[in-house]
This record gives structure tokens, C-alpha cells and sequence, in this order.
């Protein structure tokens, strides 16, 4: 029996042996352990609604995954990235109508308004693009030398200078799911100089920036650390330029695209996806992680709670949280990466949705 004992021993320790280098051996990423700050009880502010369950479906078919919005200089229509199809459309309020105004040809994420009126587009693939009626032109396509591997988030001053995101400039858009199961510090912000047409580093070792504002007196940068779930504040004058903040880490999934507006003082905050113990137990294992990246395709998309439920948060100055608007089940719309407010309605833009979403507040 002892004999038998051992020979069992041995057997298993093989096999999880051979299991754990094949494991090694077939993991296209090098994962790092990420310790998320504990996640908030899904009560008070974050206690489940169903406020977003009820949109209206606007551009139904015609907006294919409108990853983001910014209202138009005259305020009658939106501008909608159109991820998916690489179109810059716009979405006209009074009748809902879409019009197809310029395709930039890669993946465009982030908008902003420039001074002239012109719309500043992070395109995944291209890098940082000017659109305007007469046509579109890449501004930078790289930095210090280094190209602009996955442009996401966009913000502008009222000097004209451009502040950009660069979610890594390890993966591309096309392997993002590498870049957020991998865990590392491989994001930066870059700011364009449009006079001297110029692009330099401003800040990098940051995890996944995905959207970027400016605060109101433009004296810091607010950007979303996707990977890790937290909000941060770069300042970029006064006394504390060069120095960064958390504003909020407590998040319950983790922040995409966020915008400032400037009526109410607030900022509004796409969250996606849904953090669980589980998660944030695979998050801070290494070989967990590894383990899921060698799982079949069907299992990992399991673990991916993203595309079923959907949450936007309003956040104030110092990173408190205000109010939420949810389709917990993703029922009407799922994986919603932004919004703002015009008037007495909100608009949700999504990465899994051919429609832009409103609701009456």
C-alpha cells in the first residue's frame, strides 16, 4: 500500500508538473499580479437599477459600435466614433437622422472638439487625427521615435494643445484582450504641440489609459487606468505639475471613456464589466491568469462579464461617486464606454452596439 501511495505521488507530481509547463510554455503573455483596492458594496450609489434598461435606440444599425460622442459646435448633432466601421458619423438630435460625414479608415476611439471646431479623433490604429469637412489628416502617428501603438483617449486646451492616450505600446488594438490580461504599466499620455506639429512623452508607466478629460481650470489631466479600475489626476501646472493623484480606485469594473461636464461640475464615466471575487482573485495570480489565456476561446469569453451588464457613473471633482445609470443584465445595451448630457437627456455610447443609446432625465 505504501508502494502504491508513492507511485501515486509521483504519477501526480508528473502530471502537474507537465501541466504547469504547458501552461508556461503556451501563454502568449507574460502576466503580472495586479492587487486591485477592494471593490465597493453594490449598495447606496452602486446599488443596482435598471435606469438604462429603457433607451431609446437611436441610429439603430447605422452606428456600428459608437465607442464614443462629443456634441457638435452648433449643438444640434453629435459626433459618433464609429469603431466598428470606421466612420466619424453624425447623429442629428432634432430627427435622429445619421449622416455618414468622413470615414478616417482605422479604428477611431476618443473625440474632442478642437478650438476651430474640428474633431480630434485617438484612432487605435493610426494615431492622433484631425477631421473636418474637407478631409481627414493624421496629426501623429508617433513619439520620440516610438510609434503610437493603440490611441484611445483625446482631450484638448483652449491653447490648442492635445493631450493623447496610448493605451500600450506593447499591443494593438487588435490584442487588447493580451494587453488587459497582462497587467502592466505599458500605457502613457502624449501631448501635441499642433503649432510646432510636434508630439512628446508626458507621462508613461501608467496601466491601460483609456479615456482622458481635462479638469475645468486646465490645470490637470483626468484619465481612466482601465486595467486596474481606479481614476487618476496627472497635473500638468501649477505648483504640483508633474504629480499624480488617485481620485477613485473603489470602482466596481473597470473605467473607459470619461467626460467633464462643465454645467453641472461633474464627470461622467463608462464602467465595463462587473468585478467579482473570482476576478479579482485570477487578477492577482499570475498563473491564473495564464491559465485562462490557454483556456478555449468559449471559456475565457465566460469569464468576461463585460458584454452583460452595462453602467455609466457620474463622479465629482474629488472622485466621490454621485449616481449611476445601469442595464445590469445588458438587456437593452451592454458594454457602455461613455456618456454625456445634452439638455434634458443623456446619451450612452458602446463597443458592442449599432445604435446610440438616450434616455429622459
Amino acid at each position: 500500500m505504501a508502494l502504491l501511495t508513492s507511485v501515486v505521488i509521483v504519477v501526480l507530481a508528473l502530471i502537474a508538473t507537465a501541466f504547469y509547463s504547458y501552461v508556461n510554455e503556451h501563454c502568449p503573455i507574460d502576466p503580472a499580479a495586479v492587487h486591485l483596492a477592494p471593490q465597493p458594496k453594490l449598495e447606496g450609489v452602486y446599488a443596482r437599477n435598471t435606469l438604462l434598461e429603457n433607451v431609446e435606440k437611436l441610429g439603430e444599425g447605422n452606428l456600428v459600435w459608437p465607442e464614443d460622442l462629443v456634441l457638435g459646435p452648433d449643438g444640434k448633432f453629435l459626433y459618433v466614433s464609429c469603431a466598428g466601421s470606421g466612420w466619424i458619423k453624425k447623429l442629428h438630435l432634432a430627427d435622429h437622422s445619421v449622416e455618414d460625414w468622413q470615414h478616417v479608415g482605422g479604428v477611431p476611439l476618443g473625440l474632442a472638439l478642437g478650438p476651430d471646431g474640428e474633431v480630434l479623433v485617438a484612432d487605435a490604429l493610426q494615431g492622433l487625427v484631425k477631421v473636418t469637412d474637407e478631409g481627414v489628416e493624421v496629426l501623429a502617428s508617433e513619439v520620440d521615435g516610438s510609434k503610437i501603438t493603440f490611441a484611445d483617449g483625446v482631450a484638448v486646451d483652449r491653447d490648442g494643445l492635445i493631450y493623447l492616450s496610448d493605451v500600450s505600446f506593447k499591443y494593438n488594438v487588435s490584442a487588447h484582450w493580451f494587453e488587459f490580461w497582462e497587467g502592466k504599466p505599458n500605457g502613457r499620455l502624449i501631448v501635441y504641440d499642433p503649432k510646432a506639429k510636434s508630439s512628446r512623452l508626458l507621462l508613461d508607466n501608467i496601466y491601460s489609459p483609456t479615456g482622458l478629460t481635462l479638469t475645468k481650470d486646465e490645470d490637470a489631466l483626468i484619465f481612466t487606468e482601465n486595467v486596474v479600475a481606479r481614476i487618476t489626476k496627472y497635473y500638468v501646472k501649477g505648483d504640483k505639475k508633474g504629480t499624480m493623484e488617485i481620485m477613485n480606485e473603489n470602482l466596481p469594473g473597470h473605467p473607459d471613456n470619461i467626460h467633464y461636464n462643465y454645467d453641472e461640475g461633474v464627470y461622467y464615466v463608462g464602467i465595463v464589466g462587473q468585478r467579482s471575487a473570482l476576478f479579482d482573485l485570477i487578477w492577482k495570480t499570475p498563473f491564473l491568469k495564464k491559465l485562462v489565456m490557454v483556456l478555449p476561446e468559449a471559456v475565457r469569453l465566460s469569464l468576461d462579464a463585460a458584454a452583460r451588464t452595462a453602467r455609466l457613473l457620474i463622479i465629482d471633482d474629488s472622485g466621490r461617486a454621485l449616481r449611476q445609470y445601469q442595464d445590469p443584465d445588458a438587456k437593452a445595451v451592454g458594454i457602455v464606454t461613455g456618456g454625456i448630457k445634452v439638455g434634458d437627456y443623456l446619451y450612452v455610447s458602446s463597443m458592442k452596439e449599432t445604435f446610440v443609446g438616450r434616455i429622459k432625465l
